[in-house]
C-alpha cells in the first residue's frame, strides 16, 4: 500500500471541507449557531468581525449575508483559497461582498482596536503550551475595540473526562477515514491521530497527532482575565435559547467575553 504522509494544510482541507459538506445536518447546525452568535454578541449591520481559524468560511458567509463585515483568518492557506472563491460567489451569485479572507496564524496576530466582535469556533483553541494560549487570547483581546466580545466555542472538559478511548471508522470522499482518540488526564489534553484510506488504495497520514489542551470554566475565568476579558456567558449550547453552563447543562461550552 501507498503511504504519504500530509501536512496539516492537507488535513485541514480534508476535515472543514470534504468530510464536513458530508455530516448529517450541519447546514442546520450552521445555521442555528450564527443564530446564535448574532443574539450573544448584539451583532449589527455594519459591525466588523474577526472569524479566526475560519474553517471553510461557512459562517463567515452567513454572517455577511446579514450585512456584518467579517475578516476570516485561517492557517491553512488550502482553506483561505477555498474561502475566496466561495466569498467570490457569493459576490457574482448574491451581491455579498462583506467577507474576506486572510491566509495567518493565531499566535502572530497584530491587530489593535479593529474589530467589534471575535470568533474563535469548533474546539480551535488550545493547540499550544499555556502561555502561548495565553498569548493568543491576549491577542484576540488587543484586536477588540474597547468594549468588543469574543465568542469562543470550545470543548467541555466534562465530556473528554469520561469519555474512553475509542477508534471510529466513517467512509466518505470516496475513501475511509480512522480516527483514533484519547484523554491525557495528566495534562487535561485531548490527543487525535488519523488515517484516511483513498478509493485508490493509497494510505494518507499525519506526521503528528492532534493535541488541545481543554480548560476547565475557572481556568477560562483566569485565563481570559489576564488578558483583559471579563466574562459575560458560559453557554452549554450551540443554538438558541442562550442556555446557561452549569450542574444540569452541559456537554458543550461556548464562552463569550467582553473587552474592558
Amino acid at each position: 500500500m501507498k503511504t504519504i504522509v500530509r501536512e496539516w494544510d492537507w488535513w485541514a482541507y480534508h476535515f472543514r471541507v470534504v468530510h464536513r459538506a458530508q455530516i448529517p445536518g450541519i447546514e442546520q447546525w450552521d445555521d442555528d449557531l450564527v443564530e446564535m452568535i448574532v443574539q450573544a454578541l448584539e451583532l449589527e449591520p455594519g459591525d466588523r468581525v474577526l472569524d479566526l481559524a475560519c474553517g471553510s468560511g461557512v459562517h463567515a458567509l452567513r454572517l455577511a449575508q446579514r450585512g456584518v463585515e467579517v475578516l476570516g483568518v485561517d492557517i491553512a492557506p488550502s482553506l483561505v483559497a477555498y474561502c475566496r472563491e466561495r466569498a467570490a460567489a457569493a459576490v457574482a451569485e448574491e451581491g455579498v461582498a462583506t467577507a474576506h479572507f486572510e491566509q495567518g496564524d493565531m499566535r502572530d496576530l497584530e491587530y489593535e482596536g479593529e474589530f467589534d466582535a471575535v470568533l474563535l469556533l469548533s474546539g480551535s483553541f488550545g493547540f499550544y503550551d499555556d502561555a502561548t494560549n495565553a498569548d493568543v487570547l491576549a491577542r484576540i483581546a488587543q484586536a477588540l475595540k474597547p468594549g468588543g466580545r469574543v465568542l469562543i466555542d470550545v470543548f467541555d472538559p466534562t465530556r473528554m473526562v469520561v469519555r474512553p478511548p475509542r477508534r471510529s471508522w466513517g467512509e466518505y470522499g470516496g475513501g475511509y477515514s480512522l480516527r483514533a482518540t484519547w484523554w491525557e488526564p495528566e495534562s487535561c489534553t485531548y490527543v487525535s491521530e488519523f488515517l484516511f484510506i483513498d478509493a485508490d488504495g493509497t494510505l494518507n497520514t499525519s506526521p503528528e497527532q492532534e493535541r488541545i489542551r481543554v480548560y476547565t470554566l475557572p481556568e477560562w475565568r483566569a485565563l481570559l482575565a489576564r488578558a483583559g476579558l471579563t466574562m459575560t456567558h458560559a453557554l452549554a449550547d450551540t443554538k438558541l435559547p442562550l442556555v446557561p453552563y452549569d450542574r444540569d447543562h452541559y456537554g458543550n461550552l461556548v464562552l463569550v467575553a467582553q473587552k474592558g
